[in-house]
């Protein structure tokens, strides 16, 4: 009977430190996402990315990533402490595998072409900054052609960026 109680006691002791193990984890990776996304902010690395034509919210995203991180280390931790790491962590590793990937490939299925069409369109040099083009339904001067959207101001003085992939799709009327 007192084995008993001692098993027990070991298991809810060691149940205890994973426990704090995982709060204490989420809590760094909760200061370290606020820290480093106040850091980056400072810094202005969305000002930085936004002049090389790079729209995205980079502080979040990096913050969220560095946060994600501390987030998988604890839980690796916490399994360790359970005596239960090796499975479960090849299943944990793969499954954050496969959505990294996956992400990664839905997040390129808009790029890629759009990115490959501009490629097309500056070596075609068919449309330059300052043409009037007539693609679709839109109709306009070309303004700025960037790595994936091209930038047109229509007649009644709007802007709209225009996917550059539309170009290689649709027939354009391109004027000097």
């Amino acid at each position: 009977m007192p084995e008993l109680f001692g098993t027990a006691q070991s298991y809810v002791y060691t149940l205890a430190v994973g426990i704090v193990i995982l709060l204490v984890g989420f809590a760094l990776g909760l200061l370290a996402k606020k820290f480093l996304h106040r850091l980056l902010k400072e810094i202005g690395l969305n000002k930085v990315m936004n002049k090389v034509n790079i729209p995205y919210d980079i502080e979040s995203i990096v913050s969220h990533i560095a946060a994600s991180l501390i987030y998988l280390i604890t839980i690796v931790f916490f399994l360790n402490r359970l005596g239960i790491t090796s499975i479960v962590l090849y299943l944990i590793v793969g499954a954050v595998l496969m959505l990294v990937i996956l992400t990664f490939i839905v997040g390129l299925k808009d790029v890629i072409p759009n990115f490959v069409a501009w490629i097309i369109l500056q070596h075609q040099g068919k449309v330059k900054d300052g043409y009037s083009v007539n693609v679709r339904e839109i109709e306009g001067v070309v303004e700025k052609i960037r790595y994936l959207e091209t930038e047109i101001k229509t007649p009644k003085g709007d802007i709209l960026y225009v996917p550059n992939s539309l170009f290689l799709k649709s027939k354009v009327w391109v004027r000097k």
